[in-house]
């Protein structure tokens, strides 16, 4: 109990000192486009993953993402990016994994705010 204790205090310590957590579209296409090992995370609907996502998203709707934290999909030596909608619920799974000790954050505005609103490009699955 008291290293989630200590975990969330660091959390909440993080954000007084200015760190939100979130990173916005062009800063990540730059990340990506250098070939800066990230993890990217959607968490959206499958359906909504397949019309459209950042090329090489793994995809993980938000109800699975304790079972891919216990699995150890994610690692806690790579900085992992999460991807919803709007950036509220990736916001939330950020904090969960901040917690847990993994680095996390948030991309700014989601898919529907930020990624494709910016025209950034994606990719879509083939369906079977």
């Amino acid at each position: 109990m008291e290293a989630i204790y200590e975990s969330v205090e660091k959390y909440f310590k993080d954000l007084r000192n200015g760190c939100n957590n979130l990173i916005d579209c062009q800063q990540l296409k730059e990340k990506i486009v250098a070939g800066e090992k990230l993890f990217l995370l959607d968490i959206r609907k499958k359906e909504d993953y397949d019309k459209g996502h950042i090329e090489g998203a793994f995809h993980a709707e938000w109800p699975e993402v304790w079972d891919f934290i216990q699995e150890g999909v994610f690692r806690k030596d790579e900085k992992i990016i999460v991807i919803c909608y709007t950036g509220q619920t990736a916001g939330q799974t950020v904090s969960i994994l901040k917690i847990l000790g993994y680095d996390a954050c948030s991309l700014k505005g989601g898919m529907n705010n930020g990624w494709n609103k910016e025209d950034m490009p994606i990719q879509a699955s083939c369906s079977t």
